[in-house]
Parts: structure tokens; sequence; C-alpha cells
């Protein structure tokens, strides 16, 4: 008992809502997870891996100037991609979250995540929905209190419809990881003044007869059939802000109208055809991190939920490496596959 008080107690979401989510997704969840014998340690977020994947990141060809900012001045990078979905690992597949983590190489430049300023990656996190269901950082802890401290999310649900109507809507069916779109949520910086979100649009992917979706894991199945077929690709485009008022940067429940600002294809996402059960490949993947913050000052994150992500998401791959032994350092060169 005086443990759960104390526990209330440490949590303030109105004066530092960033630091009382890192206590209650990475001290309190990853944690007793941890303790009750989760092994290997897994991460606080989008736990239940789909697959890992070697990929392209190739910037469109004659891009004017404008576009040509950051990671978008160069021609390409190669990549390594991770399909999850935001559940544990022994859940069903069916209606969750689904997201994608994508880790470009050879990135050079200063990234404004301190602990990797001198790292040659950066990273974009995507995932099967346009709006987060809260709009700011302190609503996000004032939602996840009510059910990591609390125990009952319906003290935070009853009073806000729009929370309710949002998370209802993101349990959708998803039929695959390589036919669904992909959005940022949350805007990026581009460049001085001006200011983006990510969109991937899938583009004609390889056939494959669909697994049963009474399989809990059949979009792993899935993934592994499409890419064994051939490749995959995504467009990867920049939405711009074009109406602050209609698309404010904080806001992150308020959708940015793609008849207003129509996404523009910037990059081509292409998946290599691969085995994605090959020997060690899930478990390379399963130990890179991920962190919107690890980019370029041109694409700065925006809002007070990136702020708590970045101090979140840093935190909880710290303490994953750590218990499963493996070095917190970002890899210098990308993992090959087994046929190259």
């Amino acid at each position: 008992m005086q443990n759960e008080l104390s526990k209330k107690a440490a949590i303030d979401c109105e004066t530092n809502p960033a630091l009382s989510l890192k206590k209650m997704f990475i001290d309190t969840t990853m944690g007793n997870r941890i303790i009750a014998g989760q092994c290997p340690a897994r991460r606080g977020v989008f736990l239940k891996p789909h697959g890992v994947a070697k990929a392209d990141f190739i910037m469109m060809p004659g891009l004017p100037p404008e576009y040509k900012v950051g990671i978008f001045a160069h021609d390409h990078f190669e990549a390594w991609v991770r399909f999850s979905s935001d559940t544990v690992p022994y859940a069903p597949d069916m209606k969750t979250t689904v997201g994608i983590g994508i880790k470009l190489f050879g990135v050079s430049g200063k990234k404004i995540l301190e602990s990797s300023e001198n790292a040659t990656t950066a990273d974009f996190i995507l995932q099967n929905m346009n709006v987060f269901f809260v709009d700011n950082a302190t609503e996000m802890c004032k939602f996840t209190k009510a059910g990591v401290v609390d125990h009952d999310y319906n003290l935070y649900l009853k009073d806000h419809p729009e929370t309710v109507r949002i998370l209802d809507e993101m349990e959708k069916v998803v039929s695959s990881c390589l036919t669904t779109p992909y959005w940022s949520g949350l805007p990026y910086s581009f460049g001085e003044d001006r200011f983006v979100k990510y969109k991937l649009e899938p583009i004609d992917p390889p056939f494959s007869t669909p697994p049963s979706q009474n399989s809990a894991d059949y979009l792993q199945a899935d993934l592994q059939a499409r890419l064994n077929m051939g490749e995959a690709q995504f467009k990867f485009m920049v939405q711009f802000r074009t109406d602050p008022e209609k698309m404010p940067l904080d806001k992150a429940m308020t959708p940015w109208s793609e008849t207003e600002s129509v996404p523009v294809h910037i990059a081509t996402l292409v998946i290599r055809k691969q085995d994605i059960t090959n020997q060690g490949q899930a478990e390379y993947g399963e130990n890179l991190s991920f962190n919107p913050w690890r980019t370029l000052e041109a694409h700065k994150p925006q809002g007070t939920i990136s702020d708590a992500r970045k101090i979140v998401y840093e935190a909880g791959a710290d303490l994953r490496r750590f218990k499963n032994g493996v070095p917190a350092v970002e890899p210098i060169v990308p993992r090959q596959l087994n046929n190259q």
C-alpha cells in the first residue's frame, strides 16, 4: 500500500509529464516485466515484432531544391526496418496498432539526440494511424497514470470521448504490414520555419495468399511470405504545414487535411526480397534502438509528445540493452543479408 502511494506521489503530469511518463513506461511497466522474468527484456511499447528487413531509402530523382533538406539532400541510404504491433508478444495481431521503425545508415552530420550526436544513423517512426489519441504530453501522462498507476483507464476515458473515438478507430483490421499506410502522427521541422508530417504509402506489394487471420501471428507469416516472393516499396511522403491554425504543432489529435496539403512523394523505401527468418536477423532487429530525435537539426521533432518520447525511448533502450547484455551504441555499418 505504501509503495502504491509513493508511486502516485512521484507522478506529476502537470509539472513534468515527460519524466512522469518515463517512470510509468520504463521504471514501472518495463521494470515489472523484467522482474517477472521477461527474457530477453523487450521494449516498453510496440514490443510485438512482426519482422525486420533490409531496405534502401532512395530519394526521388530531380527533386526541386526546396525539398533537398537535410537527409533528403542525399541520393540514397541503406536501411533496416522493423514492423511491430503495440501489444505484448503473446497477444494476437488482430486489431492492434501496427508501426514501422526505419533506421538509415551513413547519415553524416551531428544528431540532436545528445547520446547519439556522433552516430551515422537516423531514425523515422510511423504507425498506421494519422493522429494520436491525446493532444499533448500532459494528457498522455494523465491517460497513462489512469491505467498504470490507478489501474482504471476509464478514470480518464469517461471525460474524454474523442480519445475513446480515436482508440476505437485504431482497432482496425490490418491484412498485411506491406499494404497499410503509415503516418508519423507528429510534426517535424523541415529546415528553417517549415514543418511537415511524414507518411508511408504502399506501392503494389508482392502478392501472396494471405495467411489465416485466426492465427495469432498472421502479420509475421504474411510479411515472410511476401518478402520471399519479391521486394516491397513504399512512397515516403512529406505533408507540409500550410495553415498554422488548422495544422497545430502540439495538438496531436488534430489531423492535417491531405486535401488542403497533399503529401509529396520525396523518397521511396524499397524493402529487398529476403527471408526474414534468416539466422540472427530477428535478433539483430530487436537489438536496434529507434528514437525520432536521432536525426539532424533540420528534422527536429515538434510538440510535447515528441519531447517526452526523447526521454522515454532513450531510457527504455538503455534499460533493455543493459539487461540483455547488448552495448548501448549505434551500429556503424548495416548488417548485410545472408545471401549477399
